[in-house]
C-alpha cells in the first residue's frame, strides 16, 4: 500500500467481496449471451456472430481488467469498477452498431436460389413495366392513348388539319372587303378545318397512306376523321398520369344516368392537390384571327390548360365492366381565344 494511506480492513474486505461478486455476475452474463440473447434476439448465422465478434472480446477484456485490479489491491478496485462500466457500455454500443449495419439483411425477403432482392432501380423498372402493360390494355379498349398520349406534337397539329377556305362556285377562294381570306367558322368563332389526319393511324401515316385514305378515320375508314377546334393530349411520357386518371374516372361511372358513361373531372381529383397538373398536358388550336403565317404555314398555337378538365368516355365491355373509349384534357375555351 502507498505510504500515508489508511483503510479499515473490514471496509477493504467488503469492497473486495463486492467487486468479486460483480465480476462473477458479469462473467455469468457473458456466458449466457451465446445461448439466450444470440438465439432469441439476434437469430442464427451472421447475426449470431455479432456477440462472438463484438461483445465477447470486450467481456473477456473486462474480466481481465477486474482481475488485475483485484491483484493490485484496494486502490485499484474503484478504477477496476470504472473499467467494468466502460466495457459494458462499449459492449452495448457494439451490439447497436451491428444491428444497424445488418438491419436490411435481418428484414430481407428470403429468396430462392438464383433470385435476388430488387433494388430501388429494379423496383422502379418493375413499376414502369406494369404501367406500360396497363396502358397497352387501354389501347386495346379504344383510342384514348392512340390519340391523346402517343402522338408527337406534329401529329396533334396534323389532326387539326388546315383552315377550310370559303370558295365560290368555281372553287376559287373568296376574300372579304379588306382583301383577307375568308374561312368557314364554328358558331363560337373557331375555324373549321379539313384534311385532318387521325393520330391513331400511327407515325409516318403520310408515307403509308395515299390520297383521301390519309384523312379517313382509323377506326371507321368509311368516314372522314373529325376533330374539335382543339387537338389535345397528355404529354408524352405521362403514361402513369394517364393510367391514374382512368382509375379515378372508373370510380365515377354511373350507368343509371343518361350520360353516366361520360365522366368529367379535375386533375386534382385524379392526382391529388397540385398547382402544376396542367403541365402534364399539351395541345394546339389554330389562331382564329391569323390562321396562316406570312410563309403560308398554318399558325398553330399552344393550348393554355389552366383550369382544364379531363373527359373520359366509357362503353360497356359485355362482361359487367367498362372499356375506355377515349380520354383527353378539355381546355377552357375562354383562355384560348
Amino acid at each position: 500500500m502507498s505510504k500515508g494511506f489508511k483503510a479499515h480492513p473490514d471496509n477493504l474486505a467488503k469492497a473486495a467481496k463486492e467487486a468479486h461478486g460483480h465480476a462473477k455476475r458479469v462473467e455469468s452474463h457473458s456466458s449466457n449471451l451465446d445461448s439466450k440473447t444470440r438465439g432469441r434476439l439476434l437469430g442464427k448465422g451472421k447475426f449470431g456472430m455479432i456477440l462472438q465478434k463484438a461483445v465477447r472480446p470486450i467481456i473477456d477484456s473486462m474480466i481481465t481488467d477486474m482481475s488485475k485490479a483485484m491483484a493490485r489491491g484496494h486502490r485499484s478496485i474503484g478504477h477496476g469498477l470504472d473499467i467494468t462500466k466502460k466495457n459494458i457500455d462499449d459492449a452495448e454500443e457494439a451490439i447497436r452498431k451491428n444491428l444497424r449495419r445488418h438491419q436490411d439483411e435481418r428484414d430481407a425477403i428470403k429468396l430462392k436460389p438464383g433470385q435476388r432482392v430488387l433494388g430501388e432501380d429494379d423496383l422502379r423498372d418493375k413499376h414502369g413495366e406494369r404501367v406500360a402493360e396497363r396502358v397497352d390494355d387501354l389501347r386495346s379498349q379504344g383510342h384514348g392513348p392512340q390519340r391523346h398520349l402517343d402522338p408527337t406534337d406534329d401529329m396533334l397539329k396534323e389532326r387539326l388539319g388546315t383552315p377550310s377556305k370559303i370558295r365560290d362556285g368555281n372553287g376559287n377562294p373568296l376574300q372579304d372587303a379588306h382583301g383577307n381570306q375568308r374561312f368557314h367558322r364554328n358558331e363560337d368563332g373557331y375555324l373549321q378545318t379539313e384534311n385532318k389526319v387521325d393520330p391513331a393511324h400511327g407515325p409516318n401515316a403520310k408515307e403509308r397512306l395515299q390520297g383521301d385514305d390519309l384523312y379517313m378515320d382509323a377506326e371507321n375508314p368509311s368516314k372522314k376523321h373529325k376533330c374539335d377546334a382543339f387537338s389535345t393530349g397528355f404529354r408524352q411520357g405521362e403514361d402513369e398520369a394517364f393510367m391514374h386518371a382512368d382509375q379515378y374516372a372508373r370510380t365515377q361511372i354511373d350507368p343509371s344516368k343518361p350520360n353516366g358513361l361520360t365522366v368529367e373531372f379535375s386533375p386534382n381529383e385524379a392526382w391529388g392537390p397540385g398547382e402544376n397538373h396542367h403541365e402534364r398536358f399539351r395541345g394546339f388550336f389554330i389562331d382564329r384571327n391569323k390562321p396562316f403565317h406570312p410563309d403560308g404555314s398554318v399558325n398553330y398555337r399552344p393550348v393554355d390548360f389552366q383550369d382544364t378538365k379531363i373527359v373520359a368516355v366509357y362503353r360497356p365491355d359485355g362482361n359487367g365492366g367498362h372499356r375506355l373509349l377515349t380520354m383527353f384534357p378539355q381546355p377552357v375555351r375562354g383562355r384560348n381565344l
